[in-house]
């Protein structure tokens, strides 16, 4: 009995590699995996909604990735190709921007959307992976490559901003004797600091007055009582701020408290700052008379392409036409540049060939894209302009509602305050 036993395993031994053998041989004539019948376009995209100032890159976050989605759902990809959406939340830190592009490389992604990256950071590694960059935000100096840019962005140096918003409001709203007199609250971050370099220059150029600047912390922002006391203390007409999120509705929560426009200070937020998520979180009162500027409108305002950003928002979101904030068109924006570049690249190349490098050169390629009335002029990009945002509007808190005042304003240039872009 034992000896049959011994004999029936060996035999089954004997058949299962007979088997085995067979196996491994059908697989070498045989895909393991079927090769997919249609391919795709691989877009990543490296999203905020948790972090320091995800109060609105969430939003941002949301109408970038809603863009993709509306893309495939609506109009069938981009040139009858669906769009593989690959997204990862940064969290708001500048470091983890580093780990999820190389998680995006390794997925062979063929282009990358953020917001508010430092972009001196990561701009060398999209040179050397091949991977252009669409950032919507301003830059920092150092934020892209050069000659050729592998990194593109909304509007130009966040310095241009504030001096786009000091001559506005001198223009527009200051009829007072004396010298208008500017101060600025910023946060501590490239971004922030930036924002302020050539600006004093500029004033004495335009006639205004420099008093000078407070910085915040982009963490942990929980009290801004000394610094706003500081700048109110130079007696400033005007406090333009680069803040974002948490610390500016600090900002906004501590210069109500502190009594600082009955002082007769205008406040005035950088591009697209104040938005309907600040309102509601600071609430009505606190951030009433308010400026900011904003590159692109209020989706609840009449424009062409404000139908589908509207529709998807309904869509994908579950929110209704009131509800959806500003910065949801901004990142809907960052979407709709970055496919338009994939569009030229595909007409050039076509999916066989389509690469980092392919779309590098359609995004730089761009000329007069009709954005629907999302930004006030057409964009274009080039390797000598890697900047889509020409024109700002400019809004005002008015009884909780975002207010336009005034028409299409255009942005000071790097050229016209002395700087090379």
């Amino acid at each position: 009995m034992a000896k049959m036993f011994r004999y029936i395993r060996s035999f089954g031994l004997v058949v299962v590699s007979a088997g085995l053998i067979f196996v491994l041989l059908l697989g070498s004539v045989v895909p393991a995996k079927a090769a997919p019948d249609k391919k795709t376009i691989k877009v990543g995209y490296r999203t905020h909604f948790t972090g320091a100032i995800a109060t609105q890159t969430a939003t941002f976050s949301s109408g970038a990735l809603d863009c993709a989605k509306y893309q495939n759902d609506f109009k069938g990809g981009i040139g009858g190709i669906p769009i593989d959406i690959l997204w990862q939340d940064a969290h708001c830190e500048r470091v983890k921007e580093i780990s999820i592009h190389k998680r995006f490389k390794a997925a062979e992604v063929v282009a990358e959307v953020t917001f508010l990256v430092n972009t001196r950071v990561i701009a060398l590694l999209q040179q050397k992976d091949e991977i252009p960059l669409m950032n919507i935000a301003g830059f920092a100096p150092g934020g892209t490559t050069e000659p050729i840019r592998w990194v593109f962005g909304g509007p130009p140096y966040w310095c241009n901003l504030t001096a786009t918003a000091i001559n506005w409001f001198k223009e527009m709203r200051w009829s007072e004797a004396h010298p208008l007199r500017v101060g600025s609250v910023v946060y501590d971050d490239p971004a922030g600091r930036s924002s302020l370099e050539g600006v004093p220059e500029y004033c004495r150029e335009i006639g205004a007055e420099w008093v000078g600047y407070e910085v915040v912390p982009f963490l942990g922002c929980i009290d801004t009582s000394t610094e706003l006391l500081r700048i109110a203390a130079k007696k400033p007409d005007l406090i333009y701020t680069t803040l974002f999120g948490a610390p500016l509705v600090t900002v906004i929560k501590d210069s109500a408290r502190l009594g600082l426009k009955d002082q007769g200070i205008n406040f005035f937020g950088c591009a697209n700052s104040v938005d309907l998520c600040i309102v509601r979180t600071t609430g009505a009162g606190d951030v009433q008379g308010w400026y900011t500027l904003t590159a692109t409108p209020a989706p609840q305002e009449k424009f062409p392409a404000a139908a589908e950003i509207l529709q998807a928002a309904q869509k994908y979101r579950g929110q209704g036409p009131e509800d959806v904030p500003q910065f949801y068109c901004g990142g809907w924006m960052g979407s709709l540049i970055t496919f338009e570049g994939i569009r030229i690249a595909l007409e050039k190349v076509g999916i066989e060939n389509l690469n980092g490098r392919a779309v590098r050169d359609g995004l730089a390629s761009i000329r007069d894209f009709d954005t629907g009335g999302i930004l006030a002029w057409p964009a274009n990009l080039s390797d000598e302009k890697p900047y889509i945002v020409d024109a700002v509007l400019v809004y005002q808190i008015q009884e909780g509602k975002i207010v336009r005042v005034g028409e299409p304003t255009p942005v000071i240039t790097p050229a016209e305050m002395g700087q090379k872009m």
